[in-house]
């Protein structure tokens, strides 16, 4: 419905898709009040030629946007904990929402109970996939796929016995994109761009080498970036970074 208040929405991608699981999602309490999207286009510079002033700036890749925002965390009683009917619909305004909440019932916000579950859905390491799970950020026209990179948590309010009842999570995320789709938008497996590959069931490093340069002899080049010490026994799931290569120095 249009003009409706809607809360920014994080969810655990599993498997590839959006969970929906309760115990994977997080509601924001308020929604934030700006947020920033960088955009960056990375270049190697090359060595002027003869006589030459300046550098030229040769393409290397473009990597993946950046989100960062701030997370209100509060107890005081002035920002209401999200309520359904009535109350849910006043829950945006603070001094409404917070006498609705009050006459509601219910639960009493709890922040630290809230920065756990906040932390267990963006922060925590995933056991099955070995790595911190992959979110989706709903709000608004927002929707954005990608991981946690960081997070600071400023504790602005306390209770007289030191218990933080307010306090603000900056967060910041780097996107992600499958292997397959980033091929599909470069339009390229050029050599002369860095590209990262995820190493499936069958791989293996000259296999691979030979897709990106047209030629298997670069794994051990491929090796020595990647620091693999034991590049005959690649595990499933493995992220092999394929940088350019001077093919005239081979």
């Amino acid at each position: 419905m249009p003009g409706e208040l809607k809360k920014l929405k994080i969810k655990a991608i599993e498997n590839g898709v959006a969970t929906t699981n309760p115990d994977l999602m997080y509601d924001a309490l308020v929604n934030p009040e700006t947020y920033t999207v960088r955009h960056r286009v990375e270049y190697n510079p090359t060595p002027p030629a003869a006589g030459a002033t300046g550098k030229d700036q040769q393409y290397n890749y473009t990597p993946p946007p950046t989100l960062q925002f701030d997370f209100i965390f509060d107890s005081t009683g002035v920002i209401p904990k999200p309520l359904g009917g009535i109350a849910g619909a006043l829950s945006g305004i603070p001094i409404a929402g917070a006498i609705a909440g009050a006459l509601a019932g219910g639960e009493k916000y709890d922040l630290i109970k809230e920065v756990e579950k906040f932390k267990r859905v963006v922060y925590d390491y995933n056991s099955t996939a070995h790595e911190p799970r992959r979110l989706q950020l709903l709000w608004g026209t927002l929707f954005f796929e990608g991981v946690l990179t960081s997070l600071q948590f400023n504790y602005k309010l306390f209770q007289p016995d030191g218990t933080p009842i307010r306090m603000v999570a900056t967060a910041a995320f780097s996107g992600t994109i499958e292997d397959d789709l980033r091929v599909a938008k470069e339009k390229s497996n050029s050599p002369d761009l860095t590209h990262v590959r995820v190493v499936k069931q069958g791989d293996t490093l000259p296999l691979m080498a030979y897709r990106i340069y047209g030629d298997s002899a670069y794994y051990l080049e491929v090796a020595r970036v990647n620091k693999l010490s034991n590049f005959r026994n690649l595990q499933q799931g493995m992220k092999i970074k394929f940088p350019p290569i001077n093919k005239s120095l081979k």
